[in-house]
């Protein structure tokens, strides 16, 4: 005997030794005597296989996009609905297509970049954000003339 029996009495969820004994010999034998069922994937190619999880991805990039389009005419419906309440209120005449066409329009440039305009704050902009390389040039032109006036003057 290989395995200890417990008691008839006891279910096996009472006995600490339970995983140990044999669930049923039927079941084994029964998957024993089953033949071998051949997956459609495992006779695949390493490049059939990329292709594969290739149109998987695309598939499912696909059907994200088609989500975001169904948030974004969602989000076109909450945003006319809330238009033409806030039109009521301040008592703006306003119809419902000139609403559409001003969400029509703001959605086309939503996620548009457009350059800034050339002035003193896009100057001021650039130079804080190149403030170490200024400095440091700086630092430098000083140290080279201080360096020649010393040595020349």
């Amino acid at each position: 005997m290989l395995y200890p029996r417990a008691t008839p009495l006891l279910p096996r969820w009472h006995c600490p030794q339970w995983h140990l004994f044999p669930i049923s010999t039927a079941m084994s034998q029964a998957q024993a005597q089953q033949s071998p069922v051949e997956l459609p994937g495992h006779s695949l190619t390493l490049q059939e296989t990329l292709r594969v999880m290739d149109v998987a991805r695309e598939m499912r990039d696909q059907r994200e996009q088609a989500e975001e389009m169904f948030r974004r005419d969602d989000i076109r419906v909450a945003l006319r609905e809330k238009l033409m309440r806030t039109a009521r209120l301040s008592g703006d005449n306003v119809t419902e297509a000139e609403i559409d066409a001003a969400i029509g329009q703001y959605m086309e440039t939503l996620h548009t970049y457009q350059d800034p305009q050339p002035g003193m704050k896009n100057f001021l902009a650039h130079c804080w954000v190149w403030r170490n390389r200024i400095i440091w040039s700086m630092a430098g032109v000083a140290g080279i003339a201080g360096g020649l006036w010393y040595f020349f003057g």
